[in-house]
């Protein structure tokens, strides 16, 4: 009896079980789910090697002329569990996917449906058996084998196909784990069906394909089912993965959970107690608190679920968790905490609803001193708003739909409008415009912003290139420069690249810049260096609003300076804030730049505004921004123009 390699196979599952069970408590979905296939693994090296037995028992018995019913119940059986392998195979990777649920369901179906009709051929077609009294050339072969080969390859290549489509869904090491699993298997099975079906005839034969399937499950197992992957190292906490198989049973049990974030400087905790040390010590507390379940996510935040508390308990939780901590390390310091309190999970969709939830949640407390966040169903309700905006705004950009307004900018010294501000406004599916405010922070962070601010230059150089500028008496059109797009080495080769091509003057283009990091800064003055003599003038933008100061107007070569507008308001609503600015105003002047006053809306501004030193006013109280051909109209008829 050829059987060495199907023992090989039955060992190989043997230690995975007893590693795999000695931590089954750390097991999640996926664990479960390799668990299944390997226990069908299992099964089919145990009854390859019994109908191996039965057939040479059965073979010395008749001289290998007839076979028991037991015999070709158990090679019948053998073929079965191997197209079982493949069909759970494929329920391993749909469930690593996040594929919309009528796709899993589908697939999941017609795996089924072709393994009922694999089993049904298997135990009602012929099956023929070959038996070698020497003991080395035993094998089936016959209609339900073919069917098996062929159910088989088709499964894998759907599986194979998925993984490979839906491989940036995957965990990354999931996928290399499943290709390396079908490779082996196929390769066995490969082996196999060649040996068998072209050498047999020679005495040769090999069934490796038990083999193969354990060797495979044993790289799945090393690589990513090992349960005690889900318990992380430093703490002994359960790790982000484990969280989210948790997430997954709370929404398919319809659980109401509820569970707290805890959010930590991890730089300044490490700076005090070294690097983990305070992460083990908030792990030791937490389990104090009789919290149900503790995670240690990849973001070095722990999750803790546990029943829901009212604002004051959690208050009081908190403060009693940073006393602890203090107190037994003895630390001084302060180490910032931020806390944020799901009442209840089904407030949002499902697992992936969640964890964007989570991650928009910690961006956002990064710029808000809200200590603790409270997700009820009113925030729950912001944050889908929020989601369901950003994918209007993802379709968008993706189909290139925006459009460029313009708002006048209206002259103190020419008493005209001499200039204007181009400002993008995506457009959505039914035409409806989106705002800056809703996607450009999200398009700063994926840097999409580069290509958007591109395609808006571009824009305004066409919009200058079909437009008489002086007859309309306009001297330059402001574009607004991204903080990300200053960071492009290539910036100034580039827009001068465009305004070329549209045969465009660049002294028509006046871009606005405001405040960027010093290692960004530098990339930016030399790109301003080559604009401005090529003929590009700049703009300060924002000033007055935190982001900007009167060193950074000294080092950068910026011909405007331009008021924000609540640093505007404030000039006419306080007289210390006025007096402030007159003085700022004056040094300005002084450095030989303009003045723009962004946000004018009345009229008693506008009075006030024009006894000042001020060059240029923008703002509702002339025009909000529109779009290219009532612009056009708008500058013809306020700047008295008989033809352009």
């Amino acid at each position: 009896m050829n059987i060495l390699l199907q023992v090989a196979g039955v060992v190989v599952m043997i230690v995975i079980f007893i590693f795999y069970f000695y931590d089954r408590k750390a097991a999640v979905k996926s664990n479960k789910l390799f668990l299944y296939q390997g226990l069908a693994i299992f099964a089919s090296a145990v009854i390859d090697i019994f109908s191996l037995v039965s057939l040479n028992i059965d073979g010395v018995a008749s001289n290998g002329m007839s076979f028991s019913f037991l015999t070709h119940a158990l090679c019948r059986t053998y073929v079965v569990t191997c197209m079982l392998v493949a069909y759970l195979g494929l329920f391993y990777v749909l469930n690593d996917t996040y594929m919309k649920r009528k796709w899993i369901w589908f697939y999941r179906i017609l795996g089924g449906v072709m393994f009922i009709a694999g089993v049904i051929v298997a135990y009602t077609t012929t099956l023929e058996i070959t038996y070698d009294p020497n003991g080395l050339n035993d094998f089936t072969g016959g209609i339900p084998v073919t069917v098996t080969y062929i159910e088989t390859f088709i499964l894998m290549g759907i599986t194979l196909a998925i993984a490979i489509v839906k491989r940036k869904m995957m965990y990354k090491k999931r996928f290399i784990g499943v290709c390396i699993f079908l490779g082996v298997w196929t390769l066995g099975a490969s082996i196999q069906g060649l040996v068998n079906y072209v050498f047999a005839g020679s005495g040769v034969t090999i069934l490796s394909v038990s083999f193969a399937e354990a060797m495979g499950s044993l790289v799945i197992y090393m690589m990513l089912e090992n349960p005690s992957l889900n318990i992380d190292r430093v703490t002994g906490a359960l790790t982000q993965r484990a969280f989210e198989d948790y997430l997954d049973i709370c929404y398919k049990k319809k659980l109401k959970k509820g569970f707290v974030l805890i959010d930590y400087d991890n730089q300044i905790a490490t700076s005090i107690m070294g690097d983990n040390q305070f992460s083990k010590v908030i792990a030791d507390l937490l389990r104090e608190f009789n919290a149900e379940k503790i995670f240690r996510n990849d973001d070095n935040n722990f999750i803790v679920v546990r029943d829901s508390l009212s604002p004051r308990a959690l208050s009081e939780a908190t403060d009693l968790l940073k006393e602890q901590i203090y107190k037994r390390n003895n630390i001084k310091s302060e180490i910032p905490f931020k806390i944020i309190h799901y009442e209840d999970i089904s407030l949002f969709y499902d697992r992936k609803d969640i964890l964007s939830s989570i991650n928009y949640l910690l961006t956002r407390s990064k710029s808000h001193d809200q200590k603790i966040i409270e997700v009820n169903k009113a925030l729950a309700y912001e944050i889908h708003k929020k989601f369901q905006m950003d994918k209007k705004c993802d379709v968008a950009f993706s189909k290139r739909s925006f459009e460029v307004f313009y708002q006048p900018i209206y002259s103190n010294l020419d008493l005209s409008f001499t200039a204007a501000e181009a400002l993008v406004r995506l457009k959505d599916d039914e035409g409806n415009l989106i705002y800056p405010s809703d996607f450009i922070e999200e398009m700063e962070k994926d840097g999409r912003i580069i290509e958007l601010g591109r395609l808006v230059f571009e824009n305004v150089c066409e919009f200058i290139s079909k437009n008489n500028m002086e007859a309309l008496g306009l001297h330059y059109i402001e574009v607004n420069l991204s903080a990300v797009q200053c960071m492009q080495e290539n910036l100034a080769v580039s827009f001068i690249e465009i305004m070329e091509r549209y045969n465009v003057d660049p002294k028509y283009i006046n871009l606005e810049i405001t405040e960027t990091a010093q290692s960004t800064r530098n990339i930016l003055i030399k790109n301003m260096k080559i604009l401005r003599d090529y003929g590009v003038s700049f703009s300060l933008d924002d000033f007055g609003t935190g982001n900007s100061n009167l060193n950074y107007i000294v080092e950068m070569p910026v011909e405007i300076v331009k008021f924000d507008k609540n640093m505007v308001n404030s000039y006419f609503e306080n007289r210390i804030a006025s007096y402030v600015m007159n003085s700022t105003i004056d040094m300005i002047k002084g450095l030989g730049h303009k003045i723009v006053f962004e946000g004018i809306e009345e009229e008693l501004q506008i009075n006030q505004v024009k006894s000042m030193k001020v060059d240029y006013v923008q703002g509702y109280f002339y025009s909000k921004p529109i779009d290219q051909y009532a612009f056009v109209e708008f500058i013809v008829k306020y700047n008295k123009i008989v033809s352009v």
